[in-house]
């Protein structure tokens, strides 16, 4: 079948428009098929063809599969029989040359002595399969087993039929629901970059400079305002004593730092001309003196607890 288009498409592209049409008015049918009578004629025979060989190969290699696992599966089978099934499923397969089918001939006439039994075996083991494909086509309402090649169909018509048309109808929803949200998305951008001029060079811009410019308008009106304060209110007496009182002692205390520097500056002088060999004495006489305060407190000590 033919997969639905969306209109936008068709109106953008002419050609493809014209071809599309093209096809589903003239050249194919809704379901996909050519309009063309002896081709579809010819088609349909040898899709008929291939059809019923594969239906035989099919049918084929279901009995082949069956008979191989016949041994191992149908317990009501007789032990004697499984080594006959397996040489004649070996011969089926083509694993036996041809002179050693001769030499198998009595296995095989045993086979089809048997047949009946073996023909009942594989039907027990068809219909067991054929149940557990009914559970698997519809495990709410498992179909009968007369019923299965018309839930396969309805399976198979679903799958080729209605799924290709619904993923399509889809597809075409998806494709427009991406173009709907690809358009939002460029109404988005173009708001914000309408915003972001507005912020930069529109009339927010000049809102904030001339609020920018009122504020130091009023910073230098306070300026202004404190100075004239300052100049036409003196501070009081009691001020202006406090801070002359407090620069006098600010003199006393320099003089008196400015002596205590000139006093150490003196002794470091004296320490200078005295050299290293009096610097040396002085040390060994002031741990000369401690020695004795030292021993001298030891023995006053002594006594007092005497």
């Amino acid at each position: 079948m033919l997969p639905p288009v969306d209109p936008g498409i068709l109106e953008r592209n002419p050609g493809f428009a014209v071809l599309y049409k093209d096809l589903s008015t003239r050249r194919l049918n809704s379901d996909g098929s050519t309009r063309d009578t002896k081709k579809q004629r010819l088609h349909d025979e040898i899709r008929k063809n291939l059809a019923s060989a594969r239906k035989t190969v099919i049918a084929a290699q279901i009995l082949l599969h069956t008979l191989s696992e016949l041994p191992s599966k149908a317990e009501e089978l007789p032990p004697e029989l499984h080594s006959v099934i397996e040489i004649v499923t070996a011969q089926l397969s083509g694993h036996i040359s041809e002179a050693d089918r001769k030499v198998l001939s009595g296995d095989t006439g045993s086979f089809l002595d048997n047949v009946d039994i073996i023909a009942s075996a594989i039907s027990t083991q068809l219909m067991t399969v054929a149940s557990l494909l009914c559970r698997v086509a519809d495990p709410i309402k498992t179909p009968g087993i007369d019923g299965l090649q018309d839930k396969a169909s309805d399976l198979k018509q679903k799958a080729t039929v209605g799924l290709p048309e619904d993923l399509a109808t889809a597809r075409v929803d998806l494709a427009n629901t991406m173009y709907v949200v690809l358009d939002v998305h460029r109404r988005v951008l173009e708001t914000g970059i309408k915003i972001l001029e507005q912020t930069m060079h529109g009339s927010l811009a000049r809102a904030t400079k001339a609020n920018s410019e009122h504020l130091e308008a009023k910073a230098t009106a306070l300026g202004l305002q404190a100075r004239i304060h300052t100049q036409t209110h003196p501070p009081p007496t009691e001020f202006l004593n406090a801070l002359k009182h407090y620069k006098a002692s600010q003199g006393s205390t320099e003089a008196a730092l400015r002596d205590r520097e000139a006093l150490a500056n003196k002794t470091l002088e004296l320490y200078e001309k005295a050299g290293e060999k009096a610097m040396r004495d002085i040390a060994n006489r002031a741990q000369y003196l401690r020695s004795e305060i030292s021993r001298t407190q030891t023995e006053i000590g002594k006594l007092d607890r005497v």
